[in-house]
């Protein structure tokens, strides 16, 4: 493009720009283009920009911000250049002399004699090809359509066979893991008579946790696991505290200081370690762990 249309595309983003109320720092904001491109646009100084390409990228990303029809913009601009180059190469073109002019008059009426008998048959001929052109395309998409049936009915099958087979195995492995979800419930049990020393089957793998509270009073509880103690300390009233049992320990031992007043959670569900509703303070508990 030429500078004269390099500065018509700046002045009339620039115009639009302006009746907008949008600033230089706005549009660059929106299309992430520099400043510097930005303003050279504006003046119409488009070799500043790194190349061709990104002279009608800069320009159309500044259009659609200011609201213009970039293919317009350009498009409009470069019909204006092209037709006032016409109209110079008009007025400045010499007029054929007048041998020229009757040389070509000859020329025109001898291509005439020998040819235009002929050019009566062009519009029929090119009728017969657009016919037979379409003809032989729909000939050809119907033995296509044809040729392909078998094999999509082939395929529609063979999807439906999948999806019958993904769902029986969905289904089946659904069955099986509730089974096996159910066989695995956590499972508290006295061992023989004892009142305090229990059974915890099916533990989780990844290990137990303990939750005590304390009730209306303060209770103290110690923990200790496979011998060694890990916890111990004085809940206040309606206090909480969670333990976490590494999936090592196979043996746990609760020491209760009010046990009337504690209330204790293995892995969500409640420990019922006072079946007979007995008043005793002290207690200790064993609880067996089995995963």
């Amino acid at each position: 493009m030429s500078e004269r249309q390099n500065k018509e595309i700046g002045k009339r983003l620039q115009e639009a720009r302006l009746d907008q109320g949008f600033t230089i720092d706005y549009i660059q904001e929106k299309t992430k283009i520099q400043k510097r491109y930005l303003m050279a646009i504006e003046a119409g100084q488009m070799n500043d920009l790194p190349g061709d390409y990104y002279v009608k990228s800069f320009v159309s990303q500044y259009a659609a911000v200011v609201g213009l029809d970039a293919h317009k913009l350009l498009a409009g601009t470069l019909a204006d250049a092209s037709a006032e180059k016409h109209r110079a190469s008009f007025s400045t073109a010499p007029l054929p002399s007048r041998a020229t002019q009757h040389k070509q008059i000859e020329t025109q009426s001898e291509f005439s004699r020998r040819y235009g008998k002929y050019m009566a048959y062009v519009p029929t001929i090119i009728v017969v090809v657009i016919v037979v052109g379409v003809l032989g395309t729909i000939w050809g998409m119907s033995h296509s359509s044809n040729a392909n049936q078998p094999h999509l009915s082939g395929s529609r099958v063979s999807v439906t066979d999948n999806v019958n087979s993904s769902k029986k195995k969905t289904s089946s492995s659904s069955s099986s893991s509730s089974s096996s979800s159910k066989e695995k419930e956590q499972e508290i049990s006295r061992v023989g008579t004892s009142t305090t020393e229990y059974s915890l089957k099916h533990a989780p793998s990844d290990g137990s946790e303990l939750t005590f509270k304390a009730g209306d009073g303060s209770a103290w509880i110690s923990v200790t696991s496979d011998g060694t103690q890990s916890w111990s300390s004085t809940l206040q009233s309606t206090a909480t505290h969670t333990e976490k049992i590494s999936k090592d320990v196979s043996k746990v031992t609760i020491t209760l200081g009010n046990a009337p007043q504690t209330t204790i959670t293995v892995n969500g569900k409640k420990f019922d370690f006072n079946p007979q509703n007995d008043t005793v303070q002290t207690k200790t508990i064993t609880l067996n762990i089995e995963k």
